[in-house]
């Protein structure tokens, strides 16, 4: 505890200029809003990594021309009170240094982290051996849970039109506070990215390296390697629509006995993936999908995604006929349907009350999306999801409201959401992990099908920011979570006290 209030007056005393540019962070209002809304007209869909590696923490260098290095220590310190006299206390502690020189750009973040979970977040690190957007959990004595979290990169903006980059991280593509089509929920893992800008057009190349652990947590040998390749191109079609278009390709690096490792046929930039698979007569995992985002007057933006892993427009219509006249003649609900679907709203200054951001969305994934025959080839990395965090089979709904007055910020939150689980020795959808080999049905599967499970989350937060240029903030959160369905259902709650810098999600709230 010396240590930590150290730590602390180094944190609060230290000199990094920084500012915010994430809805995910409390605080500097005015900041986000100005980047959000000088960016909607703009190629915003894909998230830098850089920038989001600290939950969109940007350190700001004032003289690009000169070499600049600069520090900033990270501290989470939390004590959480589930059921009294109960408490689960974490502790985290690490360092973020940036380095910027003309058109080089690098960075390393390291935290590490102790702490102990309540009942819900337990069962959860349990069940799946990682902490959402950190790394594989390691059990520790008094119940505390080791899990670390690293991220890096190098970026090089070569010219107006091409920038390189380099790193240990992850991305996020969307608008919305979830994704269905690339999300931050996983950890951190290698990757390339290659972007393009010409006209009104932003064209991003992604290769990504990631791990199959599922059952074979803490063997490394064990662990299977494989990578994503991934096409974004965002199109801003008018100052008030943009489109964007999304295919990625997931593929194991060893076939059997043969090491495939890196597949150079995917490296070609300007092909779609599709035919260059059936081209070289493989299976691997495709998923395309859109991003689009609609401006209407100043501070009102609507947006959606759609993402398709596998279907056939045939069983397509005859869910669409067998929604529109219910018929038991109708074979439909093919279970190769797999699509998701995103729909949302966000606000800033809504009735003209400054400091005030809300948003509405609701998400639908179904049932054995993102999987695949092969679980190495599954849409996910160290056992949790490259998109969205429940996976599968499930539908939800958000609302969130923040308000932002001179230090003072409040901040509600609602989710809702049901999915449907396997009991054991079924497959019903919502796990990556399980080939889709072993499905229950091939038609009449039906969203949130199995073992149905509600559940209702509920948090406001009160937070103080105690320090402007590093962001330190001190925090009071209530959570009222209920789950509902399950064999283990849970009602928790929680009072939680928090003092953090500036932190990446760790995506608890479902």
């Amino acid at each position: 505890m010396r240590f930590l209030a150290v730590y602390t007056l180094l944190l609060i005393g230290s000199s990094v200029f920084a500012q915010q540019v994430n809805e995910r962070n409390l605080f500097q209002y005015n900041e986000i809003k100005k980047a959000y809304w000088k960016n909607s007209q703009q190629h915003t869909s894909f998230k830098e990594s850089y920038s989001d590696s600290i939950a969109g923490y940007q350190i700001i260098f004032k003289d690009e021309a000169k070499p600049q290095f600069k520090m900033r220590p990270l501290v989470d310190f939390s004590i959480t009170n589930q059921s009294s006299p109960d408490l689960f206390q974490g502790l985290g502690l690490g360092s973020e240094f940036r380095f910027q020189h003309k058109k080089w750009n690098a960075g390393v973040s390291y935290l590490i982290n102790r702490q102990q979970f309540v009942d819900y977040q337990n069962q959860f690190v349990k069940e799946n051996k990682v902490v959402p957007g950190m790394d594989i959990s390691k059990g520790l004595s008094s119940n505390y849970i080791r899990n670390n979290y690293l991220s890096g990169f190098v970026h090089f903006k070569a010219n107006q039109f091409f920038t390189l980059e380099a790193g240990f991280g992850r991305n996020f593509i969307g608008d919305g506070y979830r994704s269905l089509l690339l999300s931050d929920v996983s950890g951190s893992s290698p990757y390339l990215k290659i972007q393009t800008k010409f006209w009104n057009i932003q064209y991003t190349n992604l290769f990504t390296s990631h791990r199959n652990i599922f059952q074979v947590e803490g063997r490394n040998e064990l662990y299977e390697k494989k990578y994503t390749a991934t096409h974004y191109l965002d199109w801003r079609a008018t100052k008030w629509l943009s489109v964007g278009l999304f295919e990625t390709i997931i593929w194991g690096a060893e076939e059997g006995n043969y090491t495939r490792g890196f597949d150079v046929n995917y490296a070609n930039p300007f092909i779609f993936y599709r035919p260059v698979e059936f081209s070289i007569g493989s299976s691997d995992n495709v998923l395309v999908g859109a991003n689009l985002k609609l401006t209407i007057a100043k501070n009102q933006v609507f947006y959606s995604q759609l993402l398709f892993d596998e279907f056939l427009l045939d069983e397509l219509r005859a869910d669409l006929t067998q929604l529109r006249n219910p018929n038991d003649s109708i074979r439909s609900g093919w279970w190769a349907n797999k699509y998701g679907i995103q729909f949302g709203w966000t606000s800033f200054d809504l009735f003209k009350i400054k400091g005030l951001q809300t948003r509405v969305e609701f998400n639908l994934v179904r049932p054995y999306t993102y999987a695949h025959s092969n679980p190495t080839q599954a849409y996910s990395h160290n056992n949790l999801s490259l998109a969205h965090p429940l996976g599968a089979n499930f539908y939800e709904y958000l609302v969130r409201l923040n308000y932002e007055v001179n230090r003072w910020n409040f901040a509600i939150n609602y989710h809702q959401n049901r999915q449907g689980k396997s009991t054991f020795g079924t497959n019903y959808g919502e796990n990556l992990q399980l080939t889709n080999v072993s499905r229950e049905l091939d038609y009449e599967n039906e969203l949130t099908q199995g073992q149905q499970v509600n559940v209702q989350y509920l948090e406001g937060t009160v937070g103080y920011l105690l320090h402007k240029r590093t962001s330190t903030t001190v925090a009071i959160t209530y959570i009222n979570r209920e789950e509902t369905g399950s064999p283990q259902s849970l009602a928790s709650n929680l009072f939680m006290i928090r003092l953090h810098s500036n932190l990446f999600n760790k995506y608890f709230d479902f």
